[in-house]
């Protein structure tokens, strides 16, 4: 969800949004978010509680930045877009890695390459292929699994993984505002 601003009563957000991965999402007006929300305390109170996970993950991202290795962070970000992947192929550039790590591509290759040799990923370009996910969580030395735990515990679900659960939330409301982002 873009937008999460409007939750806290803000029209706008200084913020730039950008899709990491083609895919279909729904794209409304605000004032039919704002009247949907009105009238279904339920829908208001999943969004808010999406909006807390975000800041949590927000968080979690500032922490990983301050603490954590460039091989840490990355294979932090290569399991979140697995996380959200329906199988081991996440479509991952150097360019948005970069940007994501706060390094330059080059560091992202070296990295890339690093990690490869471990055999815990194949990197290709434009994608990222995931061989040993436990492994990949070892790495990511605790930079990786807050926010994914936040997130099943206080809405009740996991991320992709081929579970269906965004596929599920997304059909229970707004079915004919669906806009393809490919």
């Amino acid at each position: 969800m873009t937008g999460i601003s409007i939750l806290f009563d803000v029209d706008r957000t200084p913020l730039r949004t950008f899709m990491q991965v083609a895919g279909s999402g729904f794209r409304f007006p605000v004032e039919v978010l704002l009247k949907e929300m009105e009238a279904s305390p339920s829908l208001r109170r999943k969004l808010l509680r999406y909006a807390h996970t975000v800041m949590i993950q927000t968080s979690d991202t500032a922490l990983a930045l301050g603490h954590y290795t460039v091989n840490q962070r990355l294979a932090r970000w290569i399991l979140m877009g697995h996380d959200r992947a329906d199988g081991n192929d996440v479509p991952l550039t150097h360019e948005f890695l970069a940007l994501m790590l706060g390094v330059r591509r080059a560091g992202v290759s070296v990295a890339l390459a690093i990690i490869e040799g471990e055999g815990l990923i194949r990197a290709m370009r434009g994608h990222v292929v995931v061989r040993d996910r436990a492994k990949l969580i070892d790495l990511a030395g605790g930079s990786y699994g807050r926010s994914e735990a936040e997130y099943a515990r206080v809405l009740g679900g996991s991320f992709g993984r081929g579970n269906g659960f965004a596929e599920r939330q997304h059909q229970e409301s707004f079915s004919g505002l669906i806009a393809d982002f490919n």
